[in-house]
C-alpha cells in the first residue's frame, strides 16, 4: 500500500534536535468535507522551520511534522470540495504546520479555503516559496522598494555579501562583520538616521539598528534568527529618539480581512518578476537533517530546498 514519507520531530531540543527527529512512513490520509489531499514536492527550509523542530514554537504537541512552505499538486478533492481539479499545482497559505501537520511530508490533507493556485508561467522553486521567504526578504524588499522609488540601506553581517546586495539593487550595504552600523547609517543620511528598520534577527541586532533610526523612526521585528537571545534597547535611545517600535507576525496578519488581495498582488508581483526568491542547493527529503544544517551557514546562497 502507498504511504508518505515524513520527516517527524518526537521531542524539542535546541542542542541536540537531530537526536530527537526521523523519518516515517504514514499512511496516506484521506480527505473529509471541505478538504483537499495534496502531494508536496518542493519545499524550503525556513528560519521558521528550524525553530519549530528545536522549540514547537513553545506549544506545537509532538509528534510534529514542520514544514511552513511548499509547492505541491492536488491528488483527490474532498467532499465538497470542487475548486481545484487533480494535478493542478497549488500553494497553502497557510500550511497545517501548528497541527503538526506541515508540508516536510510526502502528502497532507488541507482545507480547500487555504489553497491558491499556482500561476503557469512560476517555476517550481518560486512557486515553492510563496508565502514566507524570511531569508530572502531582503531581496524582495529591495525590489519592492526600488520598484516604488525608496532608497534602502542594507544590513549584512559578511564582508563577502555586500557585493550580492548591491547587485540585486540595494542602494547601500553595509557589513557588520567590519563596520560600525550606526556610524555608517549616519554618514549615509547626512546625520539624520534612517527612517524605518526591519529586521529579521532581533536580541543585539535591535537596539543597534533602534539607535541608527532618525528621531520618531521606526523599529518592526518581523523574524527570529537571534531566538532566545535577549532584545536590548538603550534607554537613551527611547528617550531621546522617541522610536515605534513594532513587530510583523506574517502567520497573524495574513488571515487579516485583505488575505485574499495580498495574496493576488504577491502572485502578481512573482509573475512580473518584481519579486525574484533566490533559490540554492537542493537535498532529497530524506536528507532533510543535512539540509537544516546546510541553512544554518550565512555564507550558503540562496535558500535550501527539499525536493520529493
Amino acid at each position: 500500500m502507498p504511504s508518505s514519507l515524513a520527516f517527524q520531530v518526537d521531542q524539542y531540543d535546541q542542542e541536540n534536535w537531530d537526536q530527537h527527529t526521523r523519518f516515517v512512513e504514514k499512511e496516506i490520509p484521506e480527505p473529509g468535507q471541505g478538504e483537499v489531499l495534496v502531494q508536496v514536492y518542493l519545499r524550503p527550509v525556513n528560519p521558521t522551520d528550524v525553530i519549530l523542530i528545536t522549540t514547537g514554537w513553545g506549544h506545537i504537541p509532538t509528534p510534529a511534522v514542520p514544514g511552513s512552505e511548499g509547492v505541491a499538486k492536488v491528488v483527490k478533492n474532498g467532499s465538497g470540495s470542487s475548486k481545484f481539479s487533480e494535478g493542478q499545482r497549488v500553494v497553502a497559505v497557510q500550511w497545517p504546520q501548528f497541527q503538526s501537520q506541515g508540508s516536510w511530508q510526502q502528502y497532507v490533507v488541507v482545507k480547500e479555503e487555504t489553497l491558491v493556485a499556482v500561476h503557469e508561467s512560476l517555476s517550481d522553486e518560486t512557486a515553492a516559496q510563496f508565502f514566507i521567504n524570511p531569508v530572502t526578504v531582503v531581496g524582495m524588499v529591495i525590489a519592492l522598494c526600488k520598484h516604488k522609488g525608496i532608497k534602502t540601506i542594507n544590513v549584512v553581517r559578511r564582508d563577502s555579501a555586500k557585493q550580492e546586495i548591491l547587485d540585486a539593487g540595494g542602494d547601500v550595504a553595509i557589513s557588520t562583520e567590519s563596520e560600525d552600523l550606526v556610524k555608517c547609517v549616519k554618514e549615509v543620511t547626512g546625520g539624520k538616521g534612517a527612517g524605518a528598520a526591519i529586521d529579521p534577527i532581533g536580541g543585539k541586532m535591535t537596539g543597534k539598528l533602534v539607535a541608527a533610526l532618525a528621531d520618531g523612526g521606526k523599529y518592526m521585528l518581523y523574524g527570529a534568527l537571534a531566538a532566545g537571545e535577549p532584545c536590548e534597547v538603550d534607554h537613551m535611545d527611547i528617550l531621546t529618539k522617541s522610536p515605534i517600535i513594532t513587530n510583523f507576525l506574517i502567520y497573524a496578519w495574513v488571515e487579516q480581512p485583505h488575505k485574499q488581495e495580498v495574496l493576488q498582488e504577491t502572485m502578481d508581483l512573482l509573475v512580473k518578476k518584481v519579486l525574484d526568491p533566490y533559490t540554492g542547493k537542493k537535498y532529497p527529503l530524506r536528507e532533510a537533517k543535512a539540509a537544516v544544517k546546510a541553512s544554518l551557514d550565512t555564507a550558503r546562497g540562496g535558500k535550501i530546498l527539499l525536493e520529493g
